[in-house]
């Protein structure tokens, strides 16, 4: 999965990311009128600022990708300054251009992805997770399909591809590849693929 062919360009793919975006936490959060109390509430909400950070992520998306305009360029300052200190935080460390659209992150907590990682549309981040390289002198890091779940405290680490729709259980440590729809979790301190037909990530 390859996300480079569908960056934010413009202001119709801003809003059809954001679209897309906003559609999962809608449908998490039980329509419209409940996620419309908690962006306006002035009580701590995770949800709010989890919200937040991803409006902001896509600007920078935006700002990054539309080369060649003096007002993107002033935009993106300011929007940068609203990533990190939402980043802060929350704990969330995504770089711009990883994640594809649909992206749903439903709990603070600390999230690192390398820039080099390509994360595809519908997928979910628990707090915790962690996608990055081998080396620095490697730098290459993940490619993840199209709706994959990745549980709390998981760790994908190095060039692995992981094909749609997979789930991975929370503290998992992954550095091999995982194929279409698997389910992989932890089990007696050791990775068990429940899909017996894939046997990567053993």
């Amino acid at each position: 999965m390859d996300i480079r062919g569908k960056m934010i360009f413009n202001k119709h793919d801003l809003r059809e990311y954001l679209s897309a975006d906003f559609k999962n936490y809608q449908t998490l959060l039980g329509g419209w009128q409940t996620l419309k109390t908690i962006l306006l509430s002035d009580t701590i909400s995770d949800q709010r600022y989890i919200w937040k950070y991803i409006v902001a992520l896509r600007h920078v998306e935006w700002c990054v990708n539309a080369k060649g305009l003096w007002r993107h360029q002033v935009m993106r300052i300011y929007w940068l300054y609203r990533l990190r200190k939402l980043g802060y935080k929350t704990g969330f460390q995504i770089p711009p251009n990883t994640c594809g659209k649909g992206l749903t992150i439903w709990h603070w907590g600390p999230i690192i992805i390398n820039p080099a990682t390509r994360i595809g549309e519908n997928c979910t981040l628990y707090p915790g997770v962690l996608i990055g390289h081998k080396s620095a002198k490697d730098g290459k890091s993940a490619t993840i399909g199209n709706k994959v779940f990745i549980g709390a405290g998981t760790k994908i680490i190095g060039d692995v591809h992981i094909g749609d729709n997979v789930t991975i259980g929370q503290n998992c440590v992954i550095t091999k590849d995982i194929t279409t729809g698997s389910v992989v979790v932890l089990e007696n301190s050791q990775l068990r693929n429940l899909n017996k037909a894939n046997t990567n990530c053993k």
